[in-house]
């Protein structure tokens, strides 16, 4: 009796052991071919990779400047706008717009935006000046260009510099100038606006036996980008 229940519980276990054996490669086969989004452990876990890729990639694309608004510095703007004098005081004494000459110059520039508040500026302004008779004096024009780079800091609702600047052109005496700077933005579109400066340029001026300065303040406006 007790040899025969041994048996029966060897036979029982073997038994379990093929059963299993034969059923396993099924299931196995089964869970392969069944659709991952009838899964839901499945669905989930793919889910959870794909939000954290998404992360992933779009944290590479900001850091890299990427398309999004956060792109690395420098940033490369620009602007190009009219300068007009308005008035001009020198150690020979004052002239003013219309009254004693007409000029208007061209003045185009490229910006290299270092971050959200400072900015290096390379501008240069091409005037062309029409200068008006006087007490004989017969009237002149001329041409020039003042080369004028410099900084400029974001205030928040304006912006001001100090540019350092050099005029160019034919019968120009040796000169230096400083230009303090008040620029003030409009926006047109997201990455477009209008401006309006005021440059306030001092200039050293020299010959050979002679000294003088000049101040002329002129009004800028035009696009920034």
């Amino acid at each position: 009796m007790g040899c025969g229940d041994r048996w029966r519980g060897k036979l029982g276990l073997g038994g379990f052991v093929a059963l299993l054996a034969a059923v396993t490669p099924q299931v196995a086969k089964a869970d392969a071919e069944t659709d991952p989004e009838e899964r839901p452990g499945v669905r989930l876990l793919d889910s959870h990779h794909a939000k954290h890729h998404a992360r992933h990639h779009e944290k590479k694309e900001e850091g890299t400047g990427g398309s999004g608004d956060d792109a690395s510095w420098p940033k490369i703007g620009g602007h190009w706008g009219l300068a007009v004098p308005l008035v001009s005081f020198t150690d020979e004494g004052t002239t003013g717009i219309f009254a004693d000459f007409f000029q208007i110059g061209i003045a185009p520039g490229i910006t290299v935006k270092l971050n959200e508040k400072w900015a290096v500026d390379f501008e240069f302004i091409a005037f062309s000046r029409w200068q008006y008779s006087d007490n004989g004096t017969p009237a002149r024009a001329s041409t020039s260009i003042v080369v004028d780079p410099g900084v400029v800091y974001d205030f928040g609702s304006f912006s001001g510099g100090l540019r350092t600047a050099v005029q160019v052109g034919e019968g120009v005496p040796f000169n230096l100038g400083l230009v303090p700077i008040i620029n003030k933005g409009f926006p047109i579109t997201e990455r477009l606006k209008w401006f309006v400066e005021l440059d306030l340029p001092f200039f050293i001026t020299g010959t050979p036996g002679d000294s003088g300065f000049s101040f002329t303040p002129l009004i800028q406006t035009g696009i920034a980008f």
